[in-house]
């Protein structure tokens, strides 16, 4: 320690229970808050693209952060942020082929657009012309004295005029007859687009967009009405074990068992969608606590008593899970945040309670959570 005593410094003493970070720490603190700054502003200013992967970009950069705030190792640091890059690159490209395809789309609808007024100022142009010629037909037959051929030559006229007007009418009902199919082709295939982007790409339900405009929807029309609505969170229990031990694949097939035994389960008249990762989202019109928790309870039964089987590597295996639920009735003037804050509450305690359960949470009259 003698060179610490050369340069007037002094030897560091017992370490205290509240000892200043390293400098490594300090720097990680500083790298992490710089990119969580980054990703706070690309996620404000992130271009358009098609709804299921804007919220699916939203929801990830929302998982980057909350990982990068949560790590103090340097390495997760390192992965994170380069996974979020990767997430970022990707995403961008997808923004480029939805501003491409968009651009294609009015570009035929501008295509149809110039071929109308194609047809309605061209084909006008020329039926005036041919009225035209006939009247200056008839202005010379009036200076001809046979009478006999005058009449002649009048009918060969209308004759004319027939033919055209008849001409006419039948190239405007093929102009309209062509442009109507290229309009109803275009409606149809943006009515596809549209319905395509409202539909998680492997569950094939509502995805998180699409929750959020029916909660909106539904929940303004149940404050309306005075009717009751309640909303659930599914959860799949330790789906991470299902994917570390069966491999991705059979886990993707386990989110797709789980969105149809929910949607053969519950009514018509539910939503369900999928909220994010493992997690699904139910509304149940009409359906108040009590009515929504017993519904809820027999479809995490059916989870759990359901056996799946799939064939790797020449051999049968198995696959056995279960969800837990939350699910909250909304109350009186009840905001959508605070519903949904309600229902993951009473998911949270589920997971915490042993899961596979359904944990019921009320308001109380003081605005504090109870849950059942």
């Amino acid at each position: 320690m003698d060179h610490l005593v050369e340069l007037g410094l002094r030897a560091p003493g017992p370490a205290s229970p509240a000892a200043r970070p390293t400098v490594t720490e300090t720097t990680n603190t500083h790298l992490t808050s710089f990119i969580d700054r980054l990703l706070t502003v690309f996620q404000a200013l992130a271009p358009e693209a098609e709804a299921r992967d804007m919220s699916e970009f939203q929801s990830k950069l929302s998982l980057f952060r909350r990982k990068l705030i949560s790590s103090t190792d340097s390495t997760t640091v390192a992965d994170t942020a380069e996974a979020c890059i990767r997430t970022c690159e990707q995403y961008l490209r997808n923004s480029r082929r939805y501003h491409s395809a968009r651009e294609a789309e009015l570009t035929e609808l501008i295509g149809i657009l110039r071929d109308a007024a194609g047809v309605l100022v061209g084909d006008s142009a020329s039926f005036n012309a041919q009225v035209i010629s006939s009247s200056d037909r008839f202005n010379s037959l009036v200076q001809l004295d046979d009478l006999r051929d005058l009449k002649r030559r009048i009918s060969s006229e209308v004759s004319v005029l027939r033919r055209a007007v008849e001409d006419k009418q039948k190239r405007d009902e093929q102009s309209y007859a062509q442009l109507t199919a290229r309009i109803e082709a275009l409606q149809s295939r943006l009515v596809e687009a549209e319905e395509e982007a409202s539909l998680d790409a492997l569950t094939r339900v509502p995805n998180r967009a699409s929750f959020d405009r029916a909660l909106e929807k539904l929940l303004a029309a149940a404050q309306r009405a005075g009717t009751p609505l309640a909303l659930a969170m599914v959860d799949i229990d330790d789906f991470k074990q299902v994917n570390d031990t069966h491999g991705h694949q059979i886990g993707d097939r386990v989110l797709l068992c789980t969105a149809q035994l929910l949607g053969r389960a519950l009514r018509q008249s539910d939503v369900v969608a999928r909220f994010g990762g493992e997690e699904f989202a139910v509304i149940l019109n009409g359906a108040t606590l009590d009515q929504a928790e017993q519904r809820l309870r027999q479809v995490l039964k059916e989870i759990a008593a359901t056996t799946f089987e799939y064939e790797a590597n020449g051999q049968r295996s198995t696959v056995r899970f279960s969800a837990s639920c939350g699910v909250a009735e909304l109350g009186g003037s009840e905001s959508i945040d605070d519903l949904v804050r309600r229902a993951d509450e009473g998911l949270y305690d589920a997971k915490r309670k042993g899961k596979n359960r359904v944990v019921a949470r009320r308001r109380s009259l003081f605005g504090g959570l109870l849950s059942r």
